[in-house]
């Protein structure tokens, strides 16, 4: 047995609480790392002591072996958790673990050398007599040979990068003429993400199953399995949604995956938490090995819902020489649990990351609900990390109850500041589908024209109404300063004489301005939103009513409203600064911020230089690739350049036909949100 009174969590975030939760269960004084980015968050502040690692890039601080070596050495640390991803399946980490002598919280470094490449998973896989899917995973990797084996395999076929997991390095490719480019994309992707471009080739199952097994083993040659979760509803290879155990399964397939999961582990002697990954093609049945992840999963809360096993205390447990202190006999599912990520992003606008201030943070408390959690009310969203904000887990004693309850904790868990997918998540638990066989086809057939929300033009109405309010509130307290004729744009003087007083505000979005108009006073208010472009132009009219909480100070309110819109009560959570409202409901979390009358003047005037034939950042990345130059003729919707922000690649596509103008940036280059990056001059029409 080898003591642990010191543990070093070499991550960030909802993972790193975690892991610090279970120290402090266990009695081991817990230290966290952070970078510049990370100084102020959640991580730092619950664990008993934090040191800094270096900037806010994750190859800065998070990726660093080293740095993060010479903090463990720095406050003595016994042990290093990694968390999942960044250094969590990192060799050169263990490497330097036992040349200090620390404890290294996970498998072996053979077990994760074997697993860490999916060539080599794969052969010993086949080796084991474990079905896997019929590909390429050869050491040539030049684009002939390549491109060779995709027409022996057959299309369509999926490209994945050898090193990496999390969709990240991984291309769908229909037909050979698309083979090369999705190639140079995934080995990009792949490079990038971990530093390693080697790829293998796999035939693609039109409807799979995303199945996987999750491994716990000792030192003392103990390797069980702690039953079966369903990954399937995925976006990009992303999940989405998990749950334990797995449905609509035949038990004779289950049985097959738990066996050739323990047999894997077995031969690699694995100790620690790990899960093995399956394809099950929904139409045949048949079951094929995937990889193994040598590492905790962001989805373990569902296994340890349904076993009552404390995945990560057990992983502390084991790394200090313990022998697990129960046998496979004694693993029963106790229910089902359900998982669903909460990401900062916005699933209306192809799911764009988000970043900003969270200017509300409530978590449901309820029966059956778990919220695992790296944030709080004043946390920042950055660009230079995973959008995801908390994960929400429901338990129940039926897979309807476990649905149940996850709806009711989604709808009632106040997020404000920055979008969220929550709305997307209830859609996607409340379609019928949901409770029938699932693929990973999922939200292509549920949403086949993409998912956009409910109730959009109600919400803007309420917030527009909530800032109205907001204005008259700070008129009264001090009639000198920002009324409302200066701040919202011109409010009538014609109340009096029996005709509405009117005022008009701008809501600033991703297309432009969107006037609104509201009559009516001390909440009271009728609002019209104007929709469409052009000739096509519509105004929808709502009568809203405010019943707002004490109002915090003039300048800022927070708290939770009674909203009466359309004859329906309903309580929602409001926080207003200045002219930018958070507003989140059981339907709809949103962020609006509006301008009055001389800043929409301005707004006007600056739209009218055309913006339009612009290529510019959608937010703070890396340019990883520019597609064009000075001189070339371009096509409406090609790609003319490629970034990485918040680990995933964004291609950005040219605005309009014609000729490019001027590029300002090249491969490599940092930029900032909203940056110009091309210009292009516009066709003309003959």
């Amino acid at each position: 047995m080898s003591a642990i009174k010191r543990l070093l969590v070499a991550n960030r975030g909802e993972i790193a609480c975690r892991v610090i939760r279970a120290c402090k269960r266990l009695g081991i004084e817990s230290v966290a790392v952070f970078s510049d980015a990370d100084r102020h968050s959640q991580h730092v502040q619950q664990a008993d002591m934090a040191v800094h690692i270096g900037g806010s890039a994750a190859n800065e601080s998070y990726l660093n072996a080293e740095a993060i070596i010479a903090a463990a050495r720095k406050i003595s640390a016994d042990a290093i958790h990694p968390g999942y991803g960044f250094l969590s399946e990192s060799t050169a980490l263990i490497s330097l673990c036992a040349q200090q002598d620390i404890i290294f919280v996970g498998p072996s470094v053979e077990s994760i050398a074997a697993m860490g490449s999916k060539i080599e998973a794969k052969a010993i896989a086949q080796s084991l007599d474990i079905p896997t899917v019929p590909g390429y995973n050869g050491e040539a990797q030049d684009l002939e040979t390549l491109l060779d084996q995709g027409h022996s395999i057959g299309f369509p076929l999926l490209i994945k990068a050898s090193a990496g997991g999390g969709g990240k390095g991984m291309r769908i490719v229909h037909a050979a003429g698309e083979f090369e480019g999705a190639l140079k994309q995934a080995r990009q992707e792949a490079l990038s993400a971990f530093g390693d471009d080697r790829v293998l080739l796999e035939k693609y199952i039109v409807r799979p199953r995303h199945i996987e097994v999750q491994l716990l083993g000792d030192h003392h040659g103990h390797v069980l399995h702690l039953l079966d979760r369903e990954c399937s509803i995925q976006r990009n290879y992303q999940k989405v949604i998990e749950e334990a155990p797995v449905s609509h399964l035949d038990e004779s397939v289950r049985q097959e995956l738990f066996d050739c999961a323990v047999r894997l582990g077995q031969h690699l002697n694995y100790q620690g938490a790990g899960t093995v990954e399956f394809i099950l093609d929904a139409d045949s049945r048949a079951a094929y090995f995937l990889e193994m992840n040598t590492r905790l999963q962001v989805e373990h809360p569902t296994t340890e819902m349904v076993t009552g096993l404390d995945l990560v205390e057990w992983q502390i447990r084991v790394a200090r020489g313990e022998p697990l202190a129960f046998t496979q006999d004694a693993i029963h599912a106790n229910g089902h649990a359900i998982e669903a990520r909460v990401n900062a992003e916005d699933p209306a606008n192809d799911y764009l990351p988000e970043i900003g201030t969270i200017t509300l943070y409530r978590e449901p408390v309820a029966e059956g609900l778990r919220i695992d959690s790296g944030v709080a009310q004043g946390s920042e969203i950055t660009p230079f990390y995973d959008s995801m904000v908390a994960k929400i887990i429901a338990h129940g004693g039926s897979r309807g109850l476990a649905a149940q309850r996850l709806l009711q904790g989604l709808n009632h868990f106040a997020i404000g500041g920055v979008k969220t997918n929550q709305e997307f998540l209830t859609s996607i638990i409340t379609r019928p589908a949901f409770h029938q066989e699932l693929s990973t086809q999922y939200l292509a057939q549920q949403f086949p024209n993409g998912w956009q929300p409910w109730g959009e033009s109600m919400h803007a109405a309420i917030a527009a109404a909530a800032c109205a309010l907001q204005q008259e509130t700070l008129h009264s307290a001090d009639p000198l300063s920002g009324s409302p004729w200066q701040s919202m744009g011109a409010w009538r003087l014609t109340q009096l004489s029996g005709t509405p007083a009117t005022s008009r505000l701008w809501l600033q979005s991703a297309a432009g301005l969107q006037e609104i108009r509201i009559q009516g006073r001390q909440g009271h208010y009728q609002v019209s939103l104007q929709e469409g472009q052009d000739e096509q132009v519509e105004w929808v009219s709502f009568p809203v009513l405010l019943y707002p909480p004490q109002l915090n100070s003039p300048q800022q309110s927070s708290g939770q409203w009674r909203v009466e819109l359309e004859g329906t009560h309903r309580n929602l959570d409001i926080v207003i600064r200045d002219r930018h409202v958070s507003l989140s409901s059981p339907r709809l979390r949103r962020s609006y911020q509006f301008v009055g009358l001389e800043e929409s003047q301005l707004g006007a005037v600056a739209g009218s230089k055309n913006a339009g034939n612009e290529v510019r950042a959608a937010m703070p990345g890396l340019v990883t690739d520019v597609l064009v130059q000075a001189g070339d003729v371009v096509s409406a919707g090609a790609t003319a350049a490629v970034m990485e922000a918040m680990k995933l690649i964004h291609n950005l596509p040219c605005p309009v036909s014609g000729v490019v103008k001027e590029v300002r940036v090249a491969a490599g280059d940092k930029v900032e949100d909203g940056a110009l990056l091309i210009t292009i001059e516009p066709a003309t029409e003959d």
